[in-house]
């Protein structure tokens, strides 16, 4: 079986991709001075890469994991996030991940709320939000009864829409970061020169290839775990729903024998309709992304025996990979 896909190009986009590159110190400062041309950034300490922040002690809270993270020398803090899908949640997202800056990074013990740092939260998106959306959108506090009373709270919120209509305002370098979101040439600017090249080096490297291409498979890995999870939920809730449902009928005809068949009917409708079905469409989306990941044939044939080789045959699981 021979693969016909061709390797993808890993742009500026990819998760890897953009922490590599935006961990530059140099290009993230230049980047964010052309987002920001109304600041007067003088330096920057080393941005972090996919920061994560949890709290240990509330195990139930959502944790975050910030792209890119960073602080300039008059301490404003900056976290820089690049998004690719459209989850219709852009902006309660950007809220906290505020929230979780605010509570990590600006404000140390003993100090009071004068001191609490300004934060800009930036998105880079590489899907068209709304229809007619400028390509920057800055977001401020303001008072909904009067738009020129802005709430001095040291948050701004900004989203760069790679798909936006210019307004004219831009700066140059961030034209140069919408076609650099793009994966269009960028000439005439030493910075972007930068970037370009690292983002060719890492495409011509094959152990970034295979880290990139082993961490997308990780995130498809976690998303189908999420799937499962919620079958396995659904089961569970429809056995409690059958044992229910039988238990009211075992009223008149026993309580046994309601249990056996609210059981009998929580398994039928929990696995039946669903189990095995789901199997198949991970087997499918895992197949799809690592050929476009540029995996071969038998490559991918020794992924799928590892994580289904306990429910499907390898002939099975050829024939799904032929027919993918």
């Amino acid at each position: 079986m021979k693969n016909m896909h061709k390797k993808p190009w890993f742009g500026f986009t990819e998760d890897k991709v953009f922490g590599e590159v935006m961990s530059n110190k140099e290009f993230c400062k230049h980047v964010l001075q052309g987002v920001l041309p109304e600041l007067a950034i003088e330096d920057i300490y080393f941005p972090h890469k996919q920061e994560e922040i949890n709290d240990p002690e509330h195990y139930d809270q959502k944790d975050v994991r910030l792209d890119i993270l960073v602080e300039d020398y008059n301490h404003n803090l900056y976290n820089i996030e690049v998004q690719t899908t459209n989850t219709d949640d852009i902006a309660r997202r950007m809220r906290y991940y505020a929230a979780k800056a605010d509570q990590r990074y600006t404000l140390k013990k003993g100090s009071t709320y004068r001191n609490l740092k300004n934060v800009y939260i930036i998105f880079l998106c590489s899907f068209n939000l709304a229809e007619k959306k400028p390509i920057k959108s800055k977001y401020l506090t303001i008072n909904s009864d009067s738009q020129t009373d802005v709430l001095q709270d040291g948050l701004t919120k900004i989203i760069i829409n790679s798909n936006g209509i210019p307004s004219g305002n831009e700066t140059k370098t961030l034209l140069n970061l919408v076609k650099l979101m793009k994966n269009l040439p960028i000439s005439g600017d030493a910075y972007f020169d930068i970037a370009q090249n690292r983002i060719k080096e890492i495409n011509s490297d094959e152990k970034w290839r295979d880290m990139i291409m082993d961490y997308e498979t990780k995130l498809l890995e976690r998303e189908q775990d999420a799937e499962e999870r919620g079958l396995k939920r659904g089961i569970e809730k429809g056995i409690n729903q059958g044992m229910q449902q039988g238990m009211q009928q075992g009223i008149q005809q026993g309580i046994q024998q309601g249990i056996r068949q609210g059981i009998q009917q929580g398994i039928e409708q929990g696995t039946k309709e669903g189990k095995k079905k789901e199997k198949l469409i991970g087997i499918k989306k895992l197949i799809l992304a690592l050929k476009d990941f540029g995996g071969n044939d038998q490559q991918i044939l020794q992924r799928l025996e590892k994580d289904y080789g306990d429910s499907f045959s390898k002939e099975e699981l050829e024939k799904f990979l032929k027919e993918s």
